[in-house]
């Protein structure tokens, strides 16, 4: 039997901007609209250096925070995740 993974979510208020080191990671973010939206932090560059960092979806334009979320949370990195239940694949005959 495979064993639960127990993560903690660090939530942040819209006023805390992602910084530069959390480029790439996902984020969840709570927009009192309509709910929790995944998102990833990116950060852009030009020759002068970092010139914005921001938490965007998939597709679409930048989520702005205090018009769209009202806080945030890093999510763990799924990779490990992904090793530990990766035998669930087969139990539910589902392929990655």
């Amino acid at each position: 039997m495979i064993t639960s993974i127990t993560e903690k979510l660090f939530f942040r208020p819209a006023s805390e901007k992602p910084t530069e080191e959390m480029e790439g990671k996902h984020v969840l973010i709570f927009n009192p609209c309509d709910g929790w939206h995944e998102a990833s932090v990116r950060v852009y560059r030009d020759e002068e250096g970092v010139y914005h960092i921001g938490i965007y979806p998939f597709i679409g334009e930048e989520f702005t925070p205090h018009d769209f979320y009202i806080f945030w949370a890093l999510l763990p990195d799924w990779k490990p995740l992904r090793e530990h239940f990766i035998s669930e694949k087969s139990a539910a005959g589902v392929s990655f």
